[in-house]
């Protein structure tokens, strides 16, 4: 609602409509909208729902799709073909175009989490997504990750190490393994499908998430924000400490003796500052 105001008062930028994405995706994230990463809610006639939860969420992502196209027109000459080369591939950008690079991208997004910090396997075994359906927090569940991942070719060496430093030549056959082998294990929603890759019919890139680049800083999608944010909101940046043997115990702040709550709600104000001030960092 408050993008849309200020798109009708044309004050709408490259800001305001990342902060809408994030906030889009962050319901998404948790489960609050038909695209939640751990479930997918669908009417008992299999017939498509109003709101939030159907139709109207699924227009209101389409829309900010339609707007990042909009405000982020593809570069002609751009000077790195490699990273042109890339994205035509159909793999997810972890590095920004140029060292000024803060535009908003479009990116077949699979439903892993925080795939550019972790490795691919990390990122696979804290997914929602994948740990409701494959139930990894058992052993059997553990052994359908792995054998998927067998499927697909992939080591578990290879799969165990940075993501951002993984073979090329995986990085571009992953979509296309995952999209192979998704339907063995009910995974239907795991990627964006290949029939989203269209550049020449309207309402291309269905399904696909957002990423934007801040230089060579950072590339970060939406959900990775969503999650950061997430955490510092429910944790905060100093929620634990380390004595000097090793030892992890909490916070000073949630040992101290709360008198009547102020303590506790000193504490959650300052952690939605952090919040606050990371979306800007």
């Amino acid at each position: 609602m408050v993008y849309s105001l200020a798109s009708e008062l044309g004050r709408d930028d490259n800001d305001l409509l990342w902060l809408t994405i994030v906030g889009v995706t962050s319901m998404e994230l948790y489960g609050r909208s038909s695209a939640g990463l751990a479930v997918t809610i669908r009417s008992s006639d299999s017939r498509p729902t109003n709101g939030w939860m159907g139709v109207r969420g699924a227009r209101i992502r389409q829309l900010l799709r339609d707007e990042v196209r909009r405000l982020n027109p593809p570069e002609l000459g751009s000077k790195d073909s490699r990273v042109a080369a890339a994205e035509g591939a159909g793999i997810i950008p972890t590095t920004a175009r140029s060292p000024e690079d803060t535009s908003i991208r479009l990116s077949p997004e699979p439903k892993f989490l925080l795939i550019r910090h972790w490795s691919l396997y990390d990122s696979m075994l804290h997914s929602p997504y994948l740990f409701s359906r494959l139930r990894i927090w058992s052993e059997n569940g553990l052994k359908r990750l792995h054998k998927l991942l067998a499927k697909m070719g992939v080591s578990l060496v290879q799969c165990k190490q940075s993501y951002t430093h993984m073979d090329m030549m995986v990085k571009k056959e992953l979509r296309t393994k995952l999209l192979k082998y998704a339907s063995l294990y009910n995974l239907d929603d795991m990627v964006p499908a290949a029939e989203t890759d269209g550049r020449d019919r309207a309402g291309a890139k269905d399904g696909w998430g957002f990423v934007r680049s801040w230089g060579w800083r950072a590339t970060l999608s939406a959900q990775d924000v969503g999650v950061i944010i997430g955490a510092l909101l429910e944790v905060g940046r100093h929620s634990t400490v380390v004595d000097e043997e090793g030892r992890i115990r909490a916070n000073h702040l949630q040992e101290a003796e709360d008198d009547g709550g102020a303590a506790e709600a000193q504490e959650w104000v300052g952690r939605f500052w952090e919040a606050y001030d990371a979306l800007e960092e």
